[in-house]
């Protein structure tokens, strides 16, 4: 029967059923036939039932519909050895209110004797703050192990990057200078495969740069000035029927922002042109930073026709250059296909701002 002071034995039966009230679970009687005998404040509170809706109804009206039938073999069970014991240890119990709604809990059961007959006190606990808190630790605990993922992967593609840079480029640049310095001493025809040669390691650098840059990229998104042209790069592959090739060749972050406002529509126009007129099956496209902002865009299709090089988009795309100090030409190929070719000075937006000051 417990212990207690003196000074509560004057409360009687009274201090009694007032200390279930006052505790800070649900507390559920439940005789042996499953049928509740008392419900203390808690409860009622926490399953939003009426207290006469509860006391003489089954204790199955507080559990999951689909859990009715398995839980009265478990109250057998229980009842052929009853113990103080979490019930359902390692499980996930969910309990249900009046308005059919779950919600998570914890339950702990215990014996009740009363003279002959033995009764089991249910304590129920709420747990729905603890476990949405427990799965936003579990959110945060995969986003972090996703970023460090993420962080190993891309420390692997900077070292690749810079073995490539460093180790590779390099030997190709040397071998490529060794090659230049031995074509004086050699004939007309060795020195023209030489310079077939220089040309291919010329070719392969610039196609290493790009792959380094893919490999130093994290996997987001690229921002700024590369972002906006492979935007451009996207939007317009499908018109197409394909997806240019896209070569970067110098610092193409350092252009300048006057100077992309215009870079990023002409690449638009000019893809836009071969989509519509060229009937091409493949394009290639290539930015390149040094004195001048160079953008070529040439494609195998039959060439561009003559309203299209007379037409408003030719001449705005010219326009743009002019605005900039520079030039734009479209050309047709010798064997077919087109190149459009559009170059500004590098400091254009630069220059003209000064000579506005």
């Amino acid at each position: 029967m417990g212990t207690r002071s003196p000074v509560l034995e004057a409360y009687g039966d009274e201090f009694s059923w007032s200390l279930l009230d006052a505790a800070p679970d649900g507390v559920v009687i439940v005789a042996a036939t499953g049928e509740i005998v008392f419900v203390n404040d808690q409860a009622i509170a926490l399953f939003g039932h009426e207290p006469e809706q509860l006391v003489g109804a089954a204790i199955e009206i507080l559990l999951p519909e689909q859990l009715e039938r398995v839980h009265q073999t478990h109250r057998d069970q229980y009842r052929a050895k009853p113990a103080t014991r979490p019930m359902g240890t390692g499980l996930r119990l969910r309990a249900r209110r009046a308005d059919g709604s779950q919600f998570p809990v914890e339950i702990s059961l215990s014996p009740l004797e009363l003279g002959r007959e033995v009764f089991v006190v249910a304590s129920v606990r709420d747990v729905t703050d603890r476990v949405e808190a427990e799965a936003e630790l579990r959110h945060s605990r995969d986003a972090l192990q996703h970023a460090e993922q993420i962080l190993a992967v891309a420390d692997d593609r900077d070292r690749i990057a810079r073995d490539l840079h460093d180790t590779v480029i390099q030997r190709l640049f040397a071998a490529g200078l060794n090659l230049q310095s031995t074509m004086a001493g050699t004939d007309d025809r060795t020195r023209a495969r030489l310079e077939v040669t220089v040309d291919d390691l010329d070719e392969t650098i610039k196609e290493l740069r790009m792959a380094i840059f893919s490999l130093s990229a994290t996997g987001a998104p690229p921002g700024g000035v590369r972002g906006q042209l492979l935007e451009v790069i996207t939007d317009t592959s499908e018109a197409l029927g394909f997806e240019p090739r896209l070569e970067f060749d110098g610092p193409i972050e350092t252009i300048d922002p006057g100077i992309a406002d215009h870079l990023v529509p002409v690449l638009r126009e000019g893809l836009t042109n071969v989509a519509r007129h060229a009937g091409a099956h493949t394009a290639r496209v290539v930015i390149s930073v040094g004195r001048e902002v160079t953008l070529m865009v040439s494609d195998d299709g039959r060439g561009m026709p003559d309203e299209v090089l007379g037409g408003r988009g030719l001449a705005n795309m010219a326009s743009r250059a002019q605005q900039l100090g520079g030039a734009c030409t479209m050309e047709r190929g010798a064997d077919g296909g087109s190149t459009l070719t559009w170059r500004v000075p590098a400091d254009a937006q630069a220059g003209s701002e000064r000579s506005r000051g």
